[in-house]
């Protein structure tokens, strides 16, 4: 064979070599993206938190909004075929917050429940804890903060710096909040409870507090001044609110929210739903007329 015929076979061995290689990265870079898929819902369920994180096999529950509420997320999960929840983390006691839990865990497989260490005084914290005793699941009472995989997503919870009750405060329960924060390749979503005020500053002088993608906007809008610190701080691009027609955000929140030019999703208005890739983020919602 002659050089100039060896020469441009080797190039075609080399060009077909390069175009079998871009077409099995990207058939891998196309099967990671659909495998490692993150799903975030923001139920509508009124003035209440119920959030469900959902990968390809792993389903997670944070809070269950009020007592009626708790039929509306095992019905969210279990018409998508999912009976088990792998993770169920309660931020605080509240009843917006823990008073569907008794429901969930009565008719739903529950794994793993992380809870803040303090006892709640509400009849639905009272339920949720008779429904995990019936069930005999064990939960851990966070007393540091922890970190876990949750499918490709790293999972944060961290707590307040103490549960002890102030002799002065009547209402505790907000600024007890657990905060999570949820890393999915690049994106990074931070859901804070009710925190208020002290428990917000608190968090920030804590040094942990970063840059996030998605806030899910504490205590459902209602304003405080630790608020625009907040924002300083994680400068979000999306902000959720978990929110009613009756009790929508609070107009200066959402104009606090303009100013740092934040893109505003209310669940007054209808179910949020965040997909994330690892890369990018698309939120959908169907709004109501």
């Amino acid at each position: 064979m002659s050089s100039k015929k060896s020469m441009i076979a080797i190039a075609l061995l080399l060009a077909i070599s390069i175009l079998a290689l871009l077409f099995v990265s990207g058939n891998i870079h196309m099967e990671s993206e659909q495998k490692d898929a993150l799903k975030i819902t923001f139920l509508k369920v009124g003035k209440a938190d119920a959030i469900i994180a959902q990968t390809q096999e792993k389903t997670m529950v944070i809070d269950a909004g009020e007592e009626d509420d708790g039929e509306e997320v095992v019905s969210f999960l279990t018409n998508q075929g999912i009976f088990k929840v792998d993770v169920l983390i309660i931020t605080h006691y509240d009843q917006d917050h823990v008073g569907g839990a008794d429901t969930l865990v009565e008719s739903l497989d529950v794994a793993q429940v992380f809870l803040p260490d303090y006892e709640g005084s509400h009849t639905e914290y009272l339920d949720f804890m008779t429904s995990l005793d019936e069930k005999k699941i064990k939960p851990q009472f966070l007393t540091e903060p922890i970190e876990f995989q949750f499918g490709d997503t790293m999972v944060k919870v961290e707590l307040p710096l103490s549960y002890e009750i102030p002799d002065s405060t009547v209402e505790v329960d907000n600024n007890f909040s657990l905060i999570t924060t949820l890393t999915h390749g690049d994106n990074k979503f931070l859901l804070s409870g009710d925190a208020e005020k002290k428990r917000i500053r608190e968090w920030i002088s804590s040094g942990s507090a970063d840059t996030c993608d998605l806030l899910k906007v504490p205590h459902h809008g209602i304003y405080n001044t630790a608020l625009e610190e907040l924002l300083g701080v994680v400068s979000p691009k999306y902000a959720v609110i978990c929110s009613s027609e009756k009790n929508p955000a609070q107009t200066q929140t959402l104009e606090l929210l303009k100013r740092y030019h934040v893109q505003i999703f209310q669940t007054k208005d209808e179910n949020v739903t965040v997909i994330s890739n690892g890369n990018h983020i698309e939120i959908s919602q169907k709004l109501t007329r």
